[in-house]
């Protein structure tokens, strides 16, 4: 469920006595953002945090094979976890994460190599152990969903917002109070609307990173549809 370098972690950076807790639901993507934290401290990316002692040897410790030479790619399992479930063909999630700008075109060996496991221990984590509350299922087709007409108002202001604006993850995020402003109804109505026409329930990834892992043209369109069928 973790690539072997963030389990060594865990074990590295405690006292050999000390007992550890190991949380494999939600706590494992906390464990890994820690680890990549490091990793970016160890390579002068990042500055040290108050409390991080030993960086340098434990890091290197963790390592299973050897030590990297530069910073290898880093991509967030949190976001990892979104992404293969959209879609777990490598080729559609390669062109996911380059629409968000989070790979370059082409990856060294390297690179590939560290990418790829992650999305292998990221789906073995989804299937065996990750809490409901974090797994979602795109709907191909617009759900059956009823709308007032407020809710209906929201789309078309959420709508004219994105279309107008850039297609950035916190602009998205913020659109939506700034839709449901105008619409009159509360932002949390907002959000659910946009999850019930996306996923077919009411709650899901953070709403901005998640329209732009889904692609604009995907979402315009659904939206559209949800208010034409409205």
């Amino acid at each position: 469920m973790t690539p072997p370098e963030v389990l060594r972690f865990l074990i590295m950076k405690n006292k050999p006595s000390k007992h550890i807790d190991f949380d494999p639901g939600l706590g494992l993507l906390d464990l890994v953002d820690e680890y990549d934290e490091e990793e970016r401290v160890y390579f002068g990316v990042e500055e040290e945090k108050k409390g991080m002692k030993d960086l340098r040897r434990v890091y290197e410790l963790s390592q299973p094979y050897k030590i990297p030479e530069k910073l290898p790619l880093q991509v967030s399992y949190r976001h990892l976890a979104t992404i293969v479930q959209i879609s777990r063909d490598w080729e559609k999630i390669l062109e996911i994460l380059r629409r968000t700008g989070q790979i370059k075109e082409k990856l060294d060996e390297g690179d590939e190599e560290r990418l790829k496991s992650r999305v292998k221990h990221v789906i073995y984590w989804l299937d065996n152990f990750a809490p409901d509350i974090i797994k979602f299922s795109l709907q191909e087709t617009l759900p059956k969903i009823k709308l007032d007409d407020k809710q209906k108002e929201f789309l078309k202001a959420y709508l004219d917002l994105i279309l107008s604006g850039e297609w950035k993850a916190e602009e998205l995020h913020e659109n939506v109070y700034t839709a449901s402003k105008q619409s009159g109804i509360n932002p949390k109505n907002g959000f659910k609307i946009m999850y019930k026409i996306l996923l077919g329930k009411e709650s899901g990834p953070r709403l901005g990173y998640f329209l732009t892992t889904l692609g604009k043209e995907f979402v315009v369109r659904r939206i559209k549809e949800a208010i034409e069928r409205a």
